[in-house]
């Protein structure tokens, strides 16, 4: 079904130079693919409600098209295929049991100096660009328990944000890797980085805030998890997001915004491990 739904997407959205009569015909294809679905009505809704909370003139057919994109990046296999690397990567040179692990989406993907900031610990990167939280729960069994790790880094939330979900919906999925965590690698202590005030999200301040909020205050009752604030440390002195700290997307860091997080990363981990 799904590569149907895809097809008449795709040849929707390049369909331009076809007459408004067309036009409509597809868009009740789409529609009634897929627009009968609860989660997918769901969805419209909440992106009607982000629309109408940040002033932006949406139209109908924009709508439908982003609720379509959600859904189909909060499937469970979205990032398959970057899981499948990982395990024929590990497959060929299985990771040292034992490392501290950095788990979560871009801004751990992308950390290349990972191993050589955290020095002279061993560290295992496994972030995958775009992740939501369930989709680390998803594939908890692939890509962090066969590597037993004595910690664990966790960077992740600020894309089930984007994708609409609410800072509570978000905590409530992080509670679920914390448990899987707890469950299936006994007692390990997890840190988890609190998203990032980056320059293009800045739409979603104030979820942002309170996702962290909500985490800082569940690190304070659970002694085996650590918050790790790396929000004031990414602002101007006037409380202003700094672009020199990103790459031309205002999402990702380039090597300063690094040099922010690897200077706050260590100085938590030296409670509990020799730096």
């Amino acid at each position: 079904m799904i590569k149907y739904i895809e097809r008449d997407l795709k040849f929707f959205q390049f369909s331009l130079t076809l007459g408004f009569m067309k036009k409509l015909i597809l868009l009740a294809v789409l529609f009634i693919l897929i627009g009968c679905s609860e989660s997918y009505l769901e969805l419209e809704d909440r992106v009607m409600f982000q629309a109408e909370k940040s002033s932006t003139q949406i139209s109908f057919l924009q709508i439908k098209r982003d609720a379509y994109y959600i859904l189909q990046w909060s499937k469970d296999d979205a990032f398959q295929d970057e899981i499948n690397e990982f395990k024929k990567l590990d497959s060929i040179s299985p990771p040292e049991k034992g490392s501290i692990l950095f788990i979560g989406s871009s801004s751990i993907r992308f950390w290349d100096s990972l191993e050589k900031d955290m020095k002279p610990l061993k560290v295992l990167n496994r972030g995958f660009g775009g992740a939501h939280i369930s989709h680390v729960i998803h594939h908890f069994k692939d890509i962090v328990e066969p590597y037993d790790p004595k910690a664990i880094v966790f960077f992740c939330g600020t894309n089930d944000l984007t994708a609409l979900k609410s800072p509570e919906e978000t905590i409530d999925d992080f509670k679920k890797f914390l448990n899987l965590a707890r469950k299936n690698l006994k007692d390990i202590k997890v840190y988890v980085i609190g998203i990032k005030p980056s320059v293009s999200r800045l739409y979603l301040d104030e979820q942002e805030k309170n996702y962290n909020r909500l985490i800082s205050a569940l690190a304070n009752e659970d002694p085996s998890l650590e918050y790790i604030d790396v929000w004031n440390s990414m602002l101007n002195n006037d409380g202003t997001r700094m672009s020199e700290l990103y790459i031309e997307d205002g999402l990702h860091m380039n090597e300063k915004g690094y040099e922010v997080w690897t200077k706050l990363v260590r100085e938590t981990l030296s409670k509990d491990f020799n730096l």
